[in-house]
This record gives C-alpha cells, structure tokens and sequence, in this order.
C-alpha cells in the first residue's frame, strides 16, 4: 500500500526552486515524493531528479508515488540529505540547478507507533530515521546523565523545565522504567503541569529525535556544502519546523550573501570577500491560512530560499 503525506508549503518552495525546467534538482528528504512528484511534473524531457531519504520504507513509497514518471527522469538513494555531495559525485554530476530539503518528519513516522517519534502511540523508543544505524532514543536515555539530557532538551526544545523533566526522566532510567514511547510520557507528566503536558510533551520528544538523529549536525554539514554544488542561477530551498533550525538556515543565508566583511571602520573593502548568495524571501514564507486548515501539522513550518550567485 502507498503511504501518503501532505507535503508542507508544496507549491511555494517547488514554484520558486525550479528556473531551468531542463535542469538537475536534488529533494534531499524526498519521503513519500510530494515535492518530488510536484518538481517532476514541472520539469521538461530533459530535466532529472534525484531522491535521498535514510528511511527505506520512505524510498518504496516515493519509488510507487512516482512511477508514473519516465525512469531514468528520477534516481532515489538511501542516505543522509547532508551526503549528497558524495551521491551526485558517484553518478558524475559535478553541480546541480537547486535543492529543497524538508527538515519535518512525516506524519506516517509520527502515526506508526513502532518507530517511537510520538507520544500518542505506544511503541519502543527508537526515533532514528535509519534504524540500522546509531543509538537509539533508549539507549540513549539509559545512558545518558540529567545534567547533559537537561542540556539537549533545553538546546533542542527549549524547554523552560528542563532540569526538572531531566531528572525525572533519568531516575526512570535507573528503576529500569525507560523503555517505550509512554514510559517516557509517564517520565514528563508526573512533573508537568496539566495545563501545559501536550505542548511540553513535543518539545521534549522532539529534542530527544533531534539529538538521536544528529539533526543539527548534518543540516550544519549540508549547509556548507550547498553553495558549492549549486549552479549560479540555481536555487537552496529549505523548510523548517522550529525556531533554532530555522535561525541556523537564516544565519548562513544572511552571512553568505554579504559581500564585504571588513570591519566598519576600515575606509575601503580590502577583504575580497564575495557574496555567495542572494536571498530571495527575507521574512520565509508561512504556510497560508488555508493550509493550516487542511494540514494543522504545518503550522510552525517555514520556508527560506536562496539563489547562487
């Protein structure tokens, strides 16, 4: 059966990614294709897409959501989106004329209970995207002290009560008591305040998933190397779901598109720096009302685009 996912912000990043409709674009998370389907459809005989996702079941999915595309128009490989520079360079293309990354998870890994991304299912604690690699969500926190927990659920979450959810959440560790997602539930509601459990229960999941995952990493690594293996003219599309990923993709957007950084007060540019970048939405781009309204899971999603000059 073919999972779907509605795809956040679809037509504002594909329409303002794509300028050559004969060009090479990468979707570094394609999950089940909803950008890629989109993108796809948009690009002529000669246009190409290539699909990186480190979630297998992902790949399946976007293989059947899009083989009513032409074959050798579209290649999927398994990986992480901050790897792409290796995958492009092993099938011999040197550039490629933009790329999208969709920094979310998909509702189908919130929805299945066994991969352990949520709170409202019941499953063990695995939250990795490829679950052949790395440590779990368990292992993690059966390994883990309550002052560096404190630290990732404050970095990751910002959670206001973070030593206090730490603590709690290791002593569970101790008595043996952390093993599935509602164990963890269980960990966080005792020392919460009703009034406020949902909204501290998803930042606290979401900083264990980000951290299980080297989530800044990799969206770090992939930054730097982005403006090298784009093609002048071609465009970094990027959609984020919370405020610290978000500052990052602002950050590196706004450094690379300055062009002088020489101290104020030097009275001419002796620094031969150049822009690398010119930012083509300052503010990102919301999802509309509209959006929010078919789709709640969108609505702290933002997208930012860049061109390469």
């Amino acid at each position: 059966m073919v999972k779907h996912h509605k795809s956040v912000l679809l037509n504002e990043t594909v329409n303002n990614l794509i300028m050559n409709k004969n060009g090479i674009y990468i979707d570094g998370t394609i999950g089940f294709a909803g950008h890629a389907k989109q993108i796809l459809s948009q690009l002529d005989k000669k246009g190409k897409l290539i699909g990186i996702d480190l979630d297998s079941y992902a790949l399946k999915c976007s293989k059947d959501n899009l083989s009513q595309f032409p074959k050798q128009s579209y290649s999927l490989y398994k990986g992480n989106f901050s790897e792409f520079p290796n995958i492009i360079k092993d099938i011999g293309i040197s550039k490629v004329d933009g790329i999208v990354v969709d920094l979310g998870i998909s509702s189908y890994q919130i929805d299945s209970g066994h991969r352990g991304f949520s709170y409202m299912n019941k499953g063990i604690l695995d939250m990795r995207f490829n679950d052949k690699n790395g440590i779990s969500a368990k292992e993690l926190l059966n390994s883990i002290d309550a002052i560096e927990l404190g630290d990732i659920i404050k970095k990751f979450g910002e959670e206001k009560k973070y030593n206090k959810i730490a603590r709690n959440i290791v002593k569970y560790s101790k008595e043996d008591k952390m093993n599935t997602t509602f164990d963890l539930k269980n960990a966080i509601e005792d020392v919460t305040n009703p009034r406020y459990l949902n909204k501290t229960l998803s930042r606290v999941f979401q900083s264990i998933r980000i951290r299980v995952n080297n989530e800044i990493e990799n969206l770090n690594l992939f930054l730097s190397h982005s403006v090298k293996y784009i093609k002048k003219g071609g465009r970094l599309a990027i959609i984020t779901f919370h405020s610290l990923e978000d500052s990052i993709v602002k950050h590196f957007f706004k450094e690379n598109a300055i062009s002088c950084v020489c101290p104020p007060s030097f009275p001419i540019c002796n620094c031969n720096h150049k822009a690398k970048l010119k930012i083509i939405n300052k503010k990102g781009i919301k999802p509309s009302s509209q959006e929010l309204k078919n789709n709640s899971r969108a609505r702290s999603a933002k997208l930012r685009i860049a061109e390469c000059l």
